[in-house]
């Protein structure tokens, strides 16, 4: 029922205005205006009052349609009121003042109205008005632009001239409106985006949660770079994490990657702040919150398992590219998780059609087959459908994406003839591409195929090339501290005082870090390998590199003793005699 009121007695006046109603004045009908309750009789009062309404009447009508809990998407009856009630707007638009336009458009887009004739005929009525507009109508309007997505390039330009000249008394809210609207229309302007946020440096403390986290991704975004602005944000932001949701959580870790922004402690602050939201992560932001944690360098083995724990079981909802980041990350990082790693690889194998052949520098496919080979992890019916996939793909594999193929082959062993002779011929053709590091990856592949029993060749200008690289490569070795002390240590032990430290076998493929000539035809390779050498979260487990190298020595008639750095340390603290004795256990003496 309509209010009571002259002009809408009770029973009567429903419908689209067709009901008998009195003429009533402007201040009499805002005063009704005022009183109105409900979307139903606000709607019936403005249809029965068409005539009467002017142009505040029917902004006002709107900015309160758009309070009220309409719920999503609008009722049937309620979507045909607004629409008459964009009628009545269009018609008066251009009466509308600065403020009544900025109030309609916010109207608009809290109630989610995709009208873009309406919104356009309202920019052109509002472009000529924008020095007019007070600082909140700017905000509001670049951010109700941004919520219905509609991008009006030449507007946007115009009316962040004249934001330029008012960010000084936009609050702080405005101010993170305006950043989060522009990144989510795509709109970049260096410039303004540069005094933005001069205005909001001094400003950070009085943001919210949510506004601080909307700002980082906003900036990442729109690829803007200000590191000490980022400072001062992330100073901001550390103490307000905890309210977060789950999505700005994975967003701002996201963002901190994207800009390649590392701030060990906010991000160990993040972490603690996250781990007990994991559950509630959507599958695409645990894809996000692993692929920034990698792109970070960012290695945190507990947070890793739990985070883990969580995607699990939201595998089957990651897309194609999200399998392929997660792998990624998880070799990347160092982090096997056999479980999950099996898990992951059955969801990956339903996908594999999808998989995107080329993505810039990264190939889906060959990341993930990377990741097997740098974790370590074989398995042999999801290498072979991973192959399949691959060998149609590999016309649009780029030079990284083929090397890193190539290199998983050797590591995982994975003899498949058809598809190494189509890698070969797809190399060869991208042969003068490869940059040094892939030029090595692809001579220890050269390597490995020599020691099949299946005759390939490899082109002689790629050989030439890979070769000379592998040889620069093993030149430019560095001997570190550890390695001398385990060198002198090892000279002192029986049998082993002709032990030669950076030693180059005969071809000058492999530089090795002591070699020991035992009694015998037996020569000994001793390694003493850092924590790179290793899984992360297993330091004792070489990754796919160590093996690689591990096995192609031993091929080659030696025997291999690889030692941890950490572990010599520790048999050093005890004393030479218990150092002595550790390299005597591990079989290096004569």
């Amino acid at each position: 029922m309509p209010p009571r009121t002259q002009a809408a007695p009770s029973g009567r006046g429903r419908g689209r205005g067709r009901g008998r109603s009195m003429v009533v004045g402007g201040a009499q009908l805002t005063g009704l205006l005022m009183s109105c309750e409900g979307a139903g009789n606000l709607l019936t009062l403005m249809q029965q009052h068409d005539k009467a309404c002017n142009h505040i009447h029917v902004s006002c009508a709107l900015a309160r349609l758009a309070k009220l809990p309409l719920g999503t998407p609008l009722h049937a009856d309620t979507r045909a009121g607004v629409a008459e009630l964009l009628r009545m707007a269009k018609e008066r638009l251009p009466q509308m003042e600065a403020r009544e336009l900025a109030k309609t458009l916010w109207a608009v887009s809290k109630l989610g109205v995709d009208d873009a004739a309406f919104v356009g005929a309202l920019l052109v009525a509002a472009e000529t008005k924008l020095p007019s507009f007070k600082a909140q109508d700017l905000a509001n309007t670049v951010w109700s632009l941004a919520t219905l997505g509609h991008n009006d390039a030449a507007f946007m330009t115009a009316l962040l001239v004249v934001a330029k000249s008012k960010l000084t008394i936009f609050n702080s809210q405005d101010l993170a409106n305006t950043v989060w609207a522009l990144a989510t229309l795509r709109h970049k302007d260096a410039a303004f985006m540069g005094a933005l946020l001069v205005a909001s440096k001094n400003k950070l403390t009085s943001l919210t949660s949510q506004a601080l986290a909307n700002t980082v991704w906003a900036l990442a975004t729109l690829g803007h770079n200000d590191a000490a602005f980022m400072g001062a944000l992330l100073v901001a932001s550390k103490n307000k994490l905890t309210s977060l949701t789950s999505q700005a959580l994975a967003n701002t870790v996201w963002a901190l990657a994207t800009l390649g922004h590392n701030d060990a402690a906010f991000m160990g602050a993040l972490l603690v702040a996250s781990k007990n939201k994991l559950t509630s992560f959507t599958s695409q932001a645990l894809a996000n919150k692993v692929w920034a944690l990698a792109t970070l360098g960012h290695n945190d083995a507990a947070f890793m398992s739990a985070l883990l724990v969580a995607a699990e079981t939201k595998l089957p909802r990651f897309n194609s590219q999200a399998l392929a980041n997660t792998v990624w990350a998880q070799a990347t990082l160092g982090h096997n998780d056999a479980a999950f790693m099996g898990a992951l690889l059955v969801a990956a194998e339903t996908k594999l059609r999808s998989f995107n052949p080329q993505n810039l520098a990264n190939t889906a496919l060959a990341n993930t087959v990377w990741a097997m080979a740098t974790l370590g992890h074989k398995d042999a019916a999801c290498m072979g459908a991973l192959l399949v996939a691959a060998e149609t793909k590999l016309h649009s594999f780029n030079p990284q994406a083929l090397a890193n193929t190539a290199w998983a082959l050797a590591v995982l062993d994975a003899q498949s003839v058809a598809f190494v002779e189509a890698l070969i011929q797809r190399v060869d053709a991208s042969a003068t591409d490869f940059n040094t590091p892939e030029l090595c990856q692809l001579f220890q592949f050269v390597l490995w195929l020599d020691t099949w029993q299946v005759a390939t060749d490899v082109p002689p200008r790629l050989l030439v090339r890979c070769k000379h690289a592998r040889m620069e490569e093993v030149s430019n070795t560095t001997v570190s501290r550890t390695q001398l002390q385990v060198f002198e240590a090892v000279r002192q032990l029986p049998g082993c005082s002709d032990a030669s430290g950076e030693h180059l076998t005969a071809n000058g493929l492999f530089c090795i870090d002591i070699a020991v000539q035992l009694p015998g035809v037996q020569k000994l390779a001793v390694e003493v390998d850092g924590p790179t050498h290793f899984l992360s979260n297993a330091p004792a487990v070489p990754n796919g590199a160590t093996r690689l190298r591990n096995r192609l020595l031993e091929v080659r008639g030696w025997r291999v003793v690889s030692m941890t750095v950490t572990e010599w340390r520790r048999q050093v603290a005890k004393g030479k005699q218990t150092a002595h004795v550790y390299l005597a256990a591990l079989g290096v003496c004569g």
